[in-house]
């Protein structure tokens, strides 16, 4: 992602990440009016060592140089308490804004279209989520309040200064300009090599979740030598972003110590011309040497502050691209009534980008508690139709309505609540098998799911297994075997009730056995319901009411399985070739 790094500064960034302070106003005042304090406090100390070296001990005041010295432990003691509860109190709101923050762009992201994701790599979302929001953070807890207290106490110190000797001042800061003018030039380069940087650390977050995910394709064709040349090169490139930053710090750190120096040796220079006319003590120099040293260790924090503030708002601007995304569907609907299962698709175009149609002028009628069967080649467009009907897409053109109400008129969880969907890709979550098929829905209790599960034929491998229904299967189920994982999708999509039941090739993947486990519940599943069978193995479906044949996203035809093999058109030279595949095989 590009971002305006010509700029110095995004103000409405920020103006957005200042709104997220709101709900703790209070704490953030309070740490503003401590950096204030400590900011206004800063020429104290200075000042009583010169009180010490000019006034008690010209006048040999033993008890007042004990006097002062204590007051100068106990004020820095006093700094150290007013700077610990600064922090703690900045850091507590940084990390509140990051919880809310992180957990409302989960939520956002949770209802966006699938077609979201599909683009949208997985370890991108992810720096956004965790990377970026904690990048997010240092703008409250380090960039924000100690870019306002280093100003003041500059603006502070600067003052007591000219208040001091205003000819001493004005020689001391002879070097500032130059030092501004290099700070300016500094942010710049800092804020394009931090763009970079992130670009970076998000290229490798995606190379390495889609590797890792991927290694068993790595390995099986022998990819392991290509692979880790290309991510040695995207780590290089990572290397090298960090490289341009430290090289501005390289130059700029040095040049503030260097003019720093050159003002305490203006200092020193003027210090002893006004010394010949007795204009100047010793307290006083070494008051402004350690304001000179106090002046420029701010200038040099507010550097490095300006480039941490930099930096979470390029974050920021990040994560605030996903909040500006819109891709939620369009929730107007205000049915969630209970439903019967009457679906009617008419007129229906569907692409997923531009006008690449995938589905083309679908007119169909299926009738409660009917069983259709959708079959045809790869890419035919038979997955799309069950992603319609669920609203993970919304279709082009043309009307799906169900009961007789359009898509539209359903409340998006009250319809997918009542459509049981079952995908050949069955997706597991590294939770025991009890919590993978009540997917955290309370009011299932554990003996329907045995119930279920013993209905629809699993409960016998379950019990097999070390702990039974508390075993944990892994991530994305790896301790299962495909079929195991299909049974269990299965006696997922059956605790919830449906009243559609969606079946996406739900047997193509899967043994014999675990075939005919799975056949056996279909028919016990599909009793009494609507149900559509996405079909890859035709042998599974010649008892469905309705066979729908699709091609290039059209029907061509449709009808019982014996219909259309007297048909003898598409359906029939599929249903041959496989029979004499398998027949082969």
């Amino acid at each position: 992602m590009s971002t305006s790094s010509g700029k110095a500064f995004e103000w409405g960034i920020f103006a957005r990440l200042y709104g997220r302070s709101k709900p703790y106003k209070w704490s953030f005042f309070i740490t503003a009016f401590l950096v204030i304090l400590i900011a206004l406090l800063s020429p104290v100390r200075p000042e009583q060592l010169r009180i010490i070296i000019d006034e008690q001990v010209p006048q040999g005041n033993y008890d007042g140089v004990i006097k002062y010295t204590l007051w100068f432990i106990a004020f820095i003691v006093f700094e150290a308490i007013l700077q610990y509860y600064q922090t703690m109190l900045a850091n507590r709101v940084a990390q509140s804004i990051t919880l809310d923050l992180r957990a409302e762009l989960y939520k956002h992201v949770l209802r966006f279209k699938l077609s979201y994701f599909d683009r949208t790599p997985v370890g991108q979302f992810v720096t956004r989520l965790i990377g970026d929001i904690d990048g997010v953070a240092e703008v409250f807890s380090v960039g924000l309040l100690d870019i306002g207290r280093d100003i003041l106490k500059l603006v502070v110190i600067i003052g007591f200064m000219f208040y001091l000797d205003w000819k001493m001042a004005l020689i001391v800061m002879i070097p500032i300009p130059i030092l501004i003018y290099a700070t300016r030039i500094f942010q710049r380069a800092v804020k394009r090599s931090f763009n970079d940087v992130r670009n970076e650390v998000s290229r490798i977050n995606v190379f390495i979740q889609e590797h890792v995910t991927g290694m068993s394709i790595v390995q099986i064709f022998n990819r392991q030598k290509r692979e880790q040349e290309k991510f040695d090169q995207i780590n290089k490139e990572h290397r090298n972003a960090h490289i341009r930053g430290i090289w501005a710090y390289s130059v700029f750190f040095p040049l503030v110590e260097l003019l720093s120096a050159a003002s305490v040796s203006l200092m020193i220079w003027w210090g002893l011309h006004e010394s010949f006319g007795g204009k100047m003590t010793p307290g006083l120099l070494l008051e402004f040497s350690t304001f000179i040293t106090m002046m420029y260790r701010p200038i040099r924090q507010m550097a490095d502050n300006f480039n941490v503030l930099q930096m979470g708002v390029v974050n920021a601007e990040r994560v605030f691209k996903v909040f500006d995304t819109d891709e939620k569907p369009v929730d107007t609907g205000d049915y969630d009534g209970e439903i019967i299962g009457d679906i009617s698709f008419k007129n229906v175009w569907f692409a997923y980008q531009d006008e690449n149609w995938v589905l083309r002028n679908i007119n169909l009628d299926i009738q409660r508690g009917q069983t259709v069967a959708f079959v045809g080649a790869t890419g035919a467009g038979k997955s799309s139709l069950a992603g319609l009907l669920n609203r993970f897409y919304d279709y082009n053109a043309g009307e799906i309505s169900i009961d007789g109400k359009k898509l539209g008129e359903y409340k998006i969880d009250a319809l997918r609540s009542q459509i049981g969907l079952v995908l050949q890709d069955v997706y597991l979550f590294n939770d025991s098998i009890m919590n993978n098929i009540r997917l955290y829905q309370e009011h299932i209790t554990d003996e329907e799911i045995i119930e279920a599960s013993k209905f629809i034929g699993t409960d016998q491998f379950i019990s097999r297994l070390p702990g039974g229904y508390d075993f944990v299967v892994g991530e994305r189920g790896a301790k299962l075997s495909v079929g195991q994982r299909q049974l269990i999708s299965f006696v997922r999509a059956y605790v919830q009730k449906p009243s559609i039941l969606v079946l996406d090739e739900a047997t193509s993947s899967v043994d014999t056995e675990s075939e005919i486990l799975i056949q056996q519940a279909t028919s016990k599943l599909t009793q009494g319901r609507t149900s559509i069978v996405i079909a890859h193995r035709l042998f599974t479906i010649r008892q469905a009411d309705l066979i729908v044949v699709l091609e290039k996203g059209e029907i061509i035809e449709q009808g019982t399985h014996d219909e259309l093999l007297v048909l003898g058109g598409a359906y029939k030279r599929l249903f041959e070739l496989q029979f004499q595949t398998e027949t082969f095989n």
